[in-house]
């Protein structure tokens, strides 16, 4: 009577922590998947207000935007369709850059989420991915001051309030988040080089 064995490896057993962060994360990539949309419509919109729109309900002025209910903004305030063009194409960059940190950010994070719900958790690509988000908060941290130097230095400058608290609480996070992906980048290197040793 002949035995027969069965030498193929075992099929690896996946924690349940890790099956529950799978579940989790498809819906959270759902989710930036959603606001990295509604953030390309938002800058598109400040770009149509900015060059198109003809109302009076939408200016900006030296304390910042506004949004009046009634027929005319306050008397310090310039709706859109009263700024020259030299206005206009000097705020165009800055709608573009004020923009671009935010959906870099939200598409890294769908990235990130779609990664762990594959089950995908401490990978060199998350890390990078991380590292990224990381110089994304710092830039949109310091993108409004930025902006308001280039924009004083062409005698452009409306808005001449810039400058927010959440800004320096989102530099420290930015940092704070890019340290992290280097804790996770140098984890995973070490993980690798114990497994060589094997």
């Amino acid at each position: 009577m002949a035995a027969v064995f069965d030498i193929s490896p075992p099929r690896p057993v996946q924690p349940p922590s890790l099956s529950k962060i799978r579940r989790a994360s498809r819906a959270v990539e759902l989710l930036f998947a959603v606001l990295f949309i509604a953030f390309i419509a938002l800058a598109a919109f400040s770009l149509w207000i900015l060059w198109f729109y003809q109302g009076s309900m939408i200016a900006v002025g030296p304390r910042g935007g506004v949004i009046s209910l009634n027929a005319s903004p306050p008397a310090d305030f310039v709706p859109f369709r009263a700024w020259p063009l030299s206005e206009k194409i000097a705020y165009t960059p800055d709608v573009l850059f004020r923009a671009a940190p935010t959906l870099v950010l939200f598409a890294c994070l769908r990235s990130l989420f779609r990664a762990y719900g594959r089950g995908q958790v401490f990978t060199p690509a998350n890390a990078r991915l991380s590292k990224t988000m990381g110089v994304c908060l710092v830039i949109d941290a310091v993108a409004p001051f930025l902006c308001h130097l280039v924009l004083s230095a062409t005698g452009y400058e409306i808005d001449r309030m810039w400058a927010h608290m959440a800004a320096v609480q989102e530099l420290v996070l930015g940092a704070v988040v890019f340290v992290i992906a280097l804790v996770m980048q140098a984890g995973h290197e070490i993980e690798q080089d114990r497994e060589g040793f094997v």
